[in-house]
């Protein structure tokens, strides 16, 4: 286990070792089926500029992973950050590494771009709402899904 939760800003020799993350991510939380030409692609476009991954640990065992992509929303030509992902290695959850990938999408947003960020999770939910509201503060909304997925029926019960 890594000791301390250095978030570094990944490059392409990392894209095995996210690809593994995403993976594990998709398992835990995945909506709809798995398309890994999809997947690679996304994690490209931050390696063309185009969004912001942070990752702690080494290349082929990493630990944790936040990704923000440059985006806009459909009523403005304003871009913000819009986390895509934010998951740690089940290995590793009693590290600081989820505040530290929360510290390291605060540090990519500025004044002209702003970080928008959420929860999307059937596991653990309230837990994780707390903890974005300690590092981010009170939410600006929520999400739902509707029909609600199976994990989501199984967990309130």
């Amino acid at each position: 286990m890594t000791s301390k939760s250095v978030v570094r800003l990944a490059n392409p020799d990392d894209e095995e070792g996210i690809m593994a993350l995403c993976r594990m991510l998709h398992e835990e939380n995945g909506l709809f089926p798995l398309d890994d030409d999809m997947v690679r692609d996304t994690i490209r476009k931050a390696f063309n500029k185009q969004g912001f991954i942070g990752v702690i640990g080494a290349k082929d065992a990493l630990e944790g992973i936040i990704y923000m992509v440059i985006s806009n929303f459909w009523y403005s030509k304003k871009p913000h950050l819009e986390e895509l992902f934010n998951y740690v290695h089940p290995d590793h959850r009693k590290s600081e590494h989820a505040k530290s990938l929360i510290e390291f999408a605060k540090k990519c947003a500025t004044d002209d771009i702003r970080l928008v960020i959420g929860v999307i999770s059937n596991t653990r939910t309230e837990a994780k709402i707390r903890l974005y509201e300690r590092r981010l503060g009170k939410p600006a909304g929520a999400f739902f899904v509707y029909p609600p997925p199976a994990a989501a029926l199984i967990e309130s019960h």
